[in-house]
């Protein structure tokens, strides 16, 4: 049953229901002196509850938080992560001397003021374009992971060394900085534990212990898959950059070690117990969706659904990132566009990469320059990035992509045996996507607490994204899951 303690006047009144009992003489009138000296035990006793409530909320898993939790979580062996910065990342910075060195105390800066410092010192020679310096995050968090592209700024640069340096095509952080733990987070860990029995290498325990290793955000057990004897799990990272829940092999090679006979965990798993470590593998779906949206809140510019600036006619995007050169006219039709519009371009990160991200940007200003045309947008794009096409834009467009990203990474491997895998196939964790379920997230988008799209249609997917189900392929197991790689939104013609 549930009780509902009394709050401070109910319990005023049930001690002057006491004292007029006891006590007829007694002037206990709303008012009077006697009736305000009954406040004091009241207020106390609430006081008192409220303190038992607290403590009692202190030391339950499902309802501590901060240091109570952490201190909760300590006595069965789990501690907070710590917030991490990201590391193993190269930057690419050009040099105008035919020699020169940095030291190992050399640092760098990125737009948004974080610190990272080369990890090793080093020299050039033979009048090199350029050098590449290994470097890693001074301060800490998820912000710290750059994405592939990111200008960075060189503190007091070395002699013969520019100012500015950017990560290149496959020289991103090879491990992703990560916030602290929150509350959440830690308390999923800590019900996990509690869900499994003792520590003798049941499917939570599993996921407990991939989940304890530096990169990895979520876990998943596939059991006797290959033998009677195994285990296999895979797992994802934070995702702190489009496409970035992808760990690499040296995540799973950490994780491999750990549970493996590290002496961390050594002692707690079964005896004979066969694990292996598994890279997630990728089925690569991109998306095409075109939006009915309420009057004015659909395309910012254009006169057809079909209006964009293709990719063909993008002269350049400059490394500062602060406009669009086109070799079409922006302003004239049927585009339209003007200043204090939207729109929406696909950015990745290298020529050869699949993985695309729909910016959206606001025009500042149109600048004709000979035969090309200058667009202007508020916020810099990244620069030595590769764009597909300019799609007109509206103001639901960026939660719209949020709306679509979430859809796909709440999305785990592929496995139809629900009984198989651990966490089971769920509505939190799905190994399939439906039209209904990312229609609804999409639908759901609101603009100060309305919902302003009114119907979507889908050019790609056609159907239901299904992932192919994990199988063991010549003894290995296959763990697939669907990633989102390209993003692209259209609206019909709302704005005439």
């Amino acid at each position: 049953m549930t009780y509902s303690p009394p709050d401070r006047d109910e319990l005023r009144e049930m001690v002057l229901a006491e004292s007029r009992a006891r006590l007829p003489e007694m002037d206990v009138t709303d008012g009077g002196e006697e009736h305000s000296l009954h406040t004091v035990p009241a207020t106390a006793a609430v006081a008192a509850s409220g303190y038992a409530k607290g403590l009692h909320r202190s030391i339950q898993a499902l309802y501590a938080s901060g240091e109570d939790l952490s201190s909760l979580a300590s006595m069965w062996g789990l501690t907070r992560h710590a917030a991490t910065g990201a590391e193993g990342g190269t930057l690419t910075v050009n040099v105008t001397t035919a020699t020169g060195s940095w030291l190992i105390t050399q640092q760098f800066q990125s737009a948004d003021g974080l610190t990272y410092v080369a990890t090793s010192a080093g020299t050039w020679s033979g009048s090199p374009a350029s050098v590449e310096i290994p470097f890693e995050a001074v301060d800490t968090g998820a912000a710290t992971t750059k994405a592939v592209g990111t200008v960075f700024t060189v503190l007091s640069p070395p002699a013969g060394m520019e100012s500015t340096g950017y990560i290149n095509a496959g020289d991103g952080f090879t491990t992703a900085g990560r916030d602290e733990e929150t509350d959440e987070e830690l308390r999923d860990r800590l019900t996990n534990l509690f869900a499994g029995t003792a520590n003798s290498g049941n499917l939570g325990d599993y996921v407990r212990w991939m989940e304890e290793v530096e990169g990895v955000t979520e876990g998943f057990a596939y059991p006797t898959m290959r033998n009677n004897l195994s285990i296999d799990g895979t797992v994802f990272g934070p995702d702190t950059v489009p496409g970035g829940r992808w760990v690499t092999a040296s995540v799973v090679t950490d994780i491999e070690n750990y549970i493996n006979g590290t002496a961390t965990v050594i002692g707690q798993r079964a005896v004979g117990q066969d694990f292996d470590g598994v890279l997630p593998t990728a089925q690569d779906q991109a998306v095409d969706v075109t939006i009915t949206a309420d009057s004015g809140y659909g395309r910012d510019w254009g006169a057809a659904s079909t209006d964009t600036i293709p990719n063909a006619n993008i002269v350049s995007v400059p490394a500062t990132g602060e406009y669009i050169r086109v070799n079409v006219d922006p302003a004239a039709a049927p585009r339209n566009i003007t200043v204090g519009d939207r729109l929406g371009l696909n950015i990745r990160t290298a020529s050869s990469a699949t993985h695309y991200h729909l910016e959206v940007r606001t025009v500042t200003n149109i600048v004709t320059v000979g035969v090309n045309y200058d667009i202007y947008v508020d916020t810099p794009l990244s620069s030595n990035t590769y764009t597909g096409d300019v799609y007109p834009a509206g103001p639901t467009t960026e939660d719209t992509v949020t709306a679509i990203e979430d859809a796909f990474d709440a999305l785990g491997p592929a496995n139809d045996a629900t009984s198989g895998r651990w966490p089971p196939v769920s509505s939190e964790n799905p190994c399939d996507l439906s039209l209904a379920e990312t229609n609804r997230r999409v639908m759901d988008v609101e603009i100060d607490g309305v919902r302003r799209h009114l119907n979507t249609s889908w050019t790609t997917p056609a159907a239901d994204v299904t992932a192919t189900t994990s199988t063991i392929a010549a003894g290995v197991l296959v763990a697939n899951t669907i990633r989102l790689t390209t993003t692209r939104i259209r609206y019909t013609n709302l704005n005439t």
